[in-house]
């Protein structure tokens, strides 16, 4: 374990990336398309099954939202596997992709971080009501800490004040607990393990010294997206809405470009930053593709 700092992580990512985005794509969109296929399959007549029955067979209504639910489960299992796929692949280049596993470590890792940030809320929530508790019914009276207190004239301004204070220390507080469960997945897949604790632990232990520059890692990039999104969209949305207007294949052609253009990089650099992090502060993991 080792202090990173900012640039490493960036540097680390990009090199993730650069040394393995033909194979990401590949993982990826494989992924998407079998889950296209498997949307079809699963929910092509949905739609119009229910259009007919109208909303007025509640059997309909309960066995849609079953198959929608059950669809949504064997999407994420296929992505999360895609995801692992590409970090294992990543950290031991040249090793045979090991299906079972990522079809069994993906949906686990996935239930880890979902377990972990169910009980983010409940802090969050045991927090809020203690505040209220001590603030007393002024907040009540006016919302809580909801967004309509600010506007609703309820409350003074040190309340609001107040709560601006606590909805950044609940942004601030899930990005710390983002920062230290960040590579989890890569943990997971560096030891080929399916047990989530087991990469949620690790990764609390791997992130202690560097916590806060990841916080901020995440909040730069975050801002560089936003910018980046922009930008793309403006110049290449432009280009594209003058030379496609009036169509409507030339609206359909116009967004998967910028799909393509702003979207896709951004996909591809998200899944490489918990391999960048996992990278700079874990010097024994493997990584002759960052060389």
């Amino acid at each position: 374990m080792r202090k990173m700092s900012i640039g490493a992580a960036f540097s680390e990512t990009f090199a993730f990336l650069k040394a393995n985005w033909t194979q990401m794509l590949i993982w990826i969109g494989g992924a998407v398309l079998v889950v296209g296929l498997l949307g079809y399959l699963m929910l092509g007549s949905l739609f119009t099954t229910m259009a007919m029955a109208g909303g007025e067979d509640p059997t309909a209504l309960a066995g849609a939202v079953g198959r929608i639910i059950l669809f949504s489960m064997l999407a994420g299992v296929i992505l999360y596997a895609a995801c692992m796929l590409i970090w294992r692949s990543g950290l031991h280049p040249g090793e045979a992709p090991n299906f079972g596993w990522a079809l069994q470590a993906g949906p686990a890792f996935a239930f880890g971080m979902f377990v972990v940030y169910i009980a983010a809320y409940v802090v969050i929530l045991i927090i809020s009501l203690i505040l209220a508790l001590i603030f007393g019914a002024a907040f009540a009276g006016a919302g809580g800490f909801s967004p309509d207190a600010l506007t609703s004239g309820a409350v003074g301004g040190g309340a609001i004040v107040l709560m601006i204070v606590f909805y950044i220390a609940i942004l601030v507080f899930f990005l710390w607990i983002q920062s230290r469960i960040s590579v989890a997945g890569p943990v997971m897949a560096d030891r080929l393990t399916r047990n989530p604790v087991t990469g949620i632990g690790e990764s609390w232990r791997l992130t202690g010294a560097s916590q806060w520059s990841i916080v901020g890692f995440y909040i730069l990039f975050t801002i560089l997206s936003i910018v980046y999104g922009f930008v793309a969209g403006m110049i290449f949305g432009g280009i594209m809405g003058a030379m496609m207007s009036g169509s409507v294949t030339g609206a359909m052609i116009s967004a998967i470009v910028m799909a393509i253009v702003v979207y896709v990089p951004l996909l591809l650099v998200s899944f490489s930053m918990p391999m960048g992090i996992y990278r700079a502060i874990a010097p024994s993991a493997a990584g002759d593709v960052f060389a």
